[in-house]
């Protein structure tokens, strides 16, 4: 039966390979378009996933999502159609791609829909060259039809290529979700196994430990995701994906500056540039660069579609935050929310801005609804351990960072605030054994940032235990530090339990001027800026 779509006013023809509008007016579709067309077709209206998409356009090749994405963003310009308002094509968060028409099918030659083709020829025989003769051909027919289908099993049940397993590693690694994760390594490892030159595995598997390392609190490989993709490099320099795992892997070590630079030379290969430029945006935010940032994540979300980058909305509230267009990030953060709910940072990152603003109950409630609902990261239990201390619960506040170390032993911030706790009891400023802890961890701060850390976290850490332990001058170093590596947050050094007694340090007051300093010159860049969207400092442009 010939293939014909009505899609709206399209008529899409498989065989003939051709689109045409009501008018009879051709629309013309490359040959990758055309097939996504189809795929879409022969599913609607389901939701087609980008996974099935890849599969059915590029049969098994190695494509990354953002492959699929500026693919689709091709069919929809050559439509007409728009993401923001489709009449055609439409993304749906989490789940694929759908046409938003309704597609019928239209009539062509009849079927006969039970047997095989060839077998409905060899009926068709029998009847023109009488039983005998017709019989003969209709066994040799159902035979033929057999082996076809023996070798079909055969096909299906084979030992899955090297450009199969990178395609369903890499969309296991775009959901973003540990126990995926966790599956894209070990396909990124079968495809190695197979071919352990192949620079897209070296890189699919880099970026998937790095990720583990950054998101889920596993990060013993850092070293090895770097190493893994250096060495796709080596092998494609012009790998957009390998430049994208190098930024990601140098980024969980720290390497800020590095990994912007990665960043941005993955944006200049890569068929979408969002994701990677995104990414960069993010650490120009680190660095303290805000209008930077925030005119960077305009752009992608301007350009990026329904599918955008999976932090971009949470990227965008942080720094509107720490502009302190405080109305504006609200809406993003809510947006955040919404849109994401499995992001692992988003409710870390608003119940830390609302803290900061000294909305303690309220960034509580935010960082336990979290918790609840299985989201584990350790800033989610500090953060609740910090409103227990501001309320002068030091007893609870300990549990909750007791248990924050329970979900990442490394993460500094809890245990910086643990021995800080043990200080304060009665003997701890007498205890030889706490000394000792507090020298060894200012230490590897110091080590890790003389071997390239250069994220501002480090330094406050520093800060605390040095204010801790009664090092005042020290502490004011660490704190020059941080605000040169980036940190802007002052309200929060206005506001943090542990650093009430070096606020009476007259010193303190001349740094807070001088963060006010630097986001106010980055405030006035974006005020009135010719990038920015209109209303969007007031929260009314959370779609662009």
């Amino acid at each position: 039966m010939r293939e014909r779509y009505r899609i709206a006013d399209l008529t899409l023809d498989v065989e003939a390979v051709s689109l045409t509008r009501r008018n009879g007016e051709a629309v013309a579709l490359p040959q990758l378009s055309f097939d996504l067309l189809v795929a879409l077709a022969r599913r609607a209206p389901a939701v087609v996933s980008g996974e099935e998409l890849i599969g059915a356009v590029w049969n098994g090749a190695a494509v990354s999502d953002e492959t699929l994405t500026q693919r689709v963003a091709l069919l929809r310009k050559a439509l007409g159609d728009e993401a923001q308002r489709p009449r055609y094509l439409r993304a749906v968060r989490g789940r694929g791609y759908q046409l938003v028409p309704h597609v019928a099918r239209l009539p062509g030659e009849e079927e006969l829909p039970r047997w095989p083709r060839a077998i409905a020829v060899a009926a068709a025989a029998v009847a023109l060259v009488g039983l005998g003769v017709g019989l003969y051909y209709l066994l040799l027919a159902y035979g033929r039809a057999q082996t076809r289908s023996e070798d079909a099993s055969a096909v299906a049940t084979r030992t899955a290529s090297v450009p199969e397993l990178l395609a369903r590693a890499g969309s296991y690694l775009r959901q973003h979700q540990e126990s995926d994760n966790e599956t894209a390594v070990e396909l990124y490892r079968r495809a190695l196994r197979l071919e352990p030159e192949n620079p897209q595995a070296l890189a699919g598997l880099s970026m998937a430990l790095a990720q583990r390392a950054a998101k889920f609190n596993r990060g013993g490989e850092r070293e090895q995701a770097v190493a893994l993709a250096r060495k796709a490099l080596a092998r494609d320099p012009r790998l957009g994906l390998a430049h994208h795992a190098l930024g990601m892997a140098l980024d969980t070590r720290g390497h800020v500056r590095e990994a912007i630079a990665a960043y941005l030379r993955a944006a200049n290969l890569e068929p979408d540039p969002t994701f990677a430029l995104a990414s960069a945006a993010y650490l120009l935010q680190v660095q303290g660069h805000l209008a930077d940032a925030l005119e960077a994540n305009v752009h992608v979300a301007r350009e990026g579609g329904d599918d955008g980058p999976q932090y971009l909305e949470l990227q965008i509230a942080q720094t509107l935050a720490l502009l302190g267009f405080d109305e504006a990030a609200e809406v993003w953060f809510e947006r955040a929310l919404e849109l994401r709910p499995d992001n692992v940072f988003a409710s870390a990152s608003y119940a830390q801005m609302r803290l900061s603003r000294g909305r303690i109950q309220e960034a509580d409630a935010i960082a336990a609804r979290a918790i609840e609902r299985g989201t584990r990261r350790p800033e989610l239990p500090t953060i609740r351990g910090l409103v227990a201390l501001m309320k002068g619960d030091e007893q609870r506040a300990k549990a909750f960072f007791t248990d924050a170390l329970k979900i990442d032993p490394d993460s500094l911030r809890p245990r910086t605030r643990l021995l800080l706790l043990a200080r304060r009891q009665p003997g701890g400023s007498a205890d030889a054994a706490l000394e000792q802890r507090y020298r060894e961890m200012v230490l590897s701060i110091r080590q890790g940032r003389n071997e390239g850390d250069e994220w501002p976290d480090g330094a406050i850490d520093e800060m605390l235990l040095e204010a801790g332990f009664g090092h005042e001058e020290a502490a004011l170093e660490a704190l020059d530090i941080a605000i040169n590596l980036g940190y802007r947050d002052d309200d929060w050094l206005l506001l943090d339990p542990m650093l009430a007694d070096l606020r009476g340090n007259p010193e303190v007051t001349p740094r807070i001027e001088k963060i006010r300093r630097l986001v106010n010159a980055e405030r006035q860049r974006v005020v009135g800026a010719p990038w920015l969207p209109p209303g969007f400092l007031k929260g009314n442009a959370a779609r662009m």
